[in-house]
């Protein structure tokens, strides 16, 4: 079965079984759903040094801001997927959202950076839950004659969305009105999503229960470990130094809030081309799409330093980091679906919860680097994570190709069947 797998990866352009329920105003709600959920979850970037001005606290203990909910998400994406088991699927999502919303607006009031971090270890509640059932979720949610893919593209623009609009509207917002209302916004937008969800939203009975027996299924996969050491690597590269990026354009390149916006908002849409770029290339060999991803985020860590305090560079450099990080999550998605497509389904709540480690080990990383020595000394140090993906690439994984695709009357594997 695991050999038939192998050589058959699922259709992903296949029309999704059992959709009757779904609808074009639910898969949007989703991804509209997705878009706040991430802004929520990054949007500190954006404002960090103004909230550690605020609070009185260096900009590395305010990074805990990230590091906390992506420790509390870890947790919380098996063991909400475990928990649920018969628990109607749409009643999961409404009260993650709400979760979400409530967080929000705890943060937005907050005076004391105590209970800024409680509210936001909340909100990783609401984060892991939701990246644990959302993917799973997107074909049945969607109208029947809807591929699973677009249904999965749809529910993930909302992710690019966030990237591109929801980070730099919260920076300038902090510019104007201070950074407590970007969280207020967000909250508020928060409510009018629950809304839509409990109107829109179809009913969704869980096909199978997960069991905690089943959660390790993509960690003990040969070929899917493979994958998981790279994207560790990367992420951890990526993670620590990403949260800091508004810290340095402001602290090091003296750059102004507006300036700030347009950088991210540059390094957002470069994410958009840095997708579809993963989408084509990955189709031709993952692995090779991640070394690219490796190369491009080493040539970014190494030059940001020297260049990004010009403008110019910081275009430039911004803008092949954006388009790099674009293509890495879409990269390590497809290398689990054609590599061990079996073990997804069951394996996915692990694997969304080691991302949130990363993001939060990635953080706490990047926030000592800055703390005790410099941001600049942070870029150059993860080009050491960076060097070792590229050689678990080409030595460790090396001659791992995309699997070749026979004909075949089989039109999903168990993975869309579960969508």
């Amino acid at each position: 079965m695991t050999s038939q797998a192998h050589l058959n990866p699922p259709d992903l352009h296949s029309p999704s079984p059992n959709k009757t329920e779904g609808n074009w105003y639910a898969v949007i709600t989703l991804s509209i759903t997705a878009f706040v959920l991430v802004t929520s979850e990054f949007l500190p970037i954006g404002v960090l040094t103004a909230i550690a001005q605020d609070l009185n606290i260096s900009i590395g203990t305010a990074g805990l801001m990230i590091s906390l909910p992506g420790v509390m998400g870890a947790f919380a994406a098996p063991l909400v997927s475990v928990w649920a088991k018969s628990l109607d699927r749409r009643y999961l999502l409404i009260g993650l959202t709400a979760v979400m919303v409530v967080a929000n607006f705890v943060t937005s009031l907050s005076q004391s950076f105590e209970i800024v971090l409680a509210s936001r270890f909340v909100l990783g509640i609401a984060i892991g839950g939701f990246w644990a059932t959302a993917i799973a979720l997107s074909g049945r949610v969607a109208p029947a004659h809807l591929p699973i893919a677009k249904a999965t593209a749809i529910v993930m623009a909302g992710v690019t969305l966030a990237t591109v609009l929801g980070v730099p509207i919260g920076t300038w917002l902090s510019e104007l009105y201070g950074w407590r209302s970007a969280f207020l916004i967000t909250s508020i937008i928060g409510a009018i999503i629950l809304i839509l969800e409990c109107i829109f939203l179809p009913r969704l009975k869980p096909t199978s229960a997960i069991k905690l027996s089943d959660l390790p299924a993509l960690f003990i996969d040969p070929q899917a470990r493979k994958g998981l050491v790279i994207i560790l690597l990367i992420g951890l590269a990526h993670f620590s130094t990403y949260s800091y990026l508004a810290p340095f354009f402001k602290n090091v390149a003296g750059f102004n809030g507006a300036t700030i916006s347009v950088l991210l908002l540059i390094y957002g849409i470069a994410g958009f081309f840095g997708n579809a770029f993963a989408g084509y290339s990955s189709n031709i060999n993952v692995r090779y799409t991640l070394a690219i991803v490796g190369v491009f985020l080493a040539i970014v860590f190494v030059g940001f330093p020297m260049f990004a305090t010009h403008l110019t560079g910081a275009y430039l450099l911004t803008a092949l980091w954006g388009f790099a990080f674009g293509a890495f999550p879409t990269t390590a998605n497809i290398w689990m679906f054609l590599h061990a497509p079996q073990a997804v389904e069951k394996g996915m709540p692990l694997f969304v919860g080691m991302f949130q480690v990363i993001i939060a080990l990635g953080a706490l990383i990047g926030g000592y680097m800055v703390d005790h020595f410099s941001t600049s000394i942070l870029l150059y140090s993860v080009v050491a994570f960076i060097a070792f993906a590229l050689l678990a690439v080409f030595t460790h994984s090396r001659g791992l190709n995309n699997p070749k695709v026979q004909p075949t009357n089989v039109k999903t594997s168990k993975v869309c069947e579960a969508s």
